[in-house]
């Protein structure tokens, strides 16, 4: 018993850890390797690049296609408004006056025009 606890001990002690998966050795890397990495940042950077000029024409451009430096003097469009009746709430003038428009937008739109949900009867209702 003595001599396969000898063997079994003296085989444990010399296992050599491993610490991970061993990996394959690394090839070098050839003319074509260079050429597909040289490809790969090559088209980086030409996207990079178009969206640089996307973004700089849209800053000084403007989303309504103007110059930021040209400052439009437009009139400011005068508003229509409404005389609220007894009995009047904002979704029934939305009803009578929103046209193609849905009436919750509208509604939503007439609580932001006129500071709140709420109308009194004879009050200038301002539509959007």
């Amino acid at each position: 018993m003595n001599a396969t606890m000898t063997t079994t001990m003296t085989t444990a002690m010399n296992v050599e850890p491993t610490f991970g998966a061993q990996t394959a050795p690394r090839r070098p890397a050839t003319a074509r390797t260079y050429q597909r990495r040289r490809a790969v940042v090559g088209g980086l950077l030409a996207v990079v690049v178009a969206v640089g000029l996307v973004v700089t024409h849209d800053v000084l451009a403007g989303s309504g296609g103007e110059p930021a430096s040209a400052a439009a003097s437009r009139p400011t469009p005068a508003r229509s408004t409404v005389t609220a009746q007894p009995g009047d709430t904002l979704w029934s003038i939305a009803q009578a006056h929103r046209g193609d428009v849905s009436v919750h937008r509208y509604v939503d739109k007439l609580v932001d025009l006129n500071g709140g949900a709420s109308i009194q009867a004879g009050q200038q209702v301002v539509l959007p």
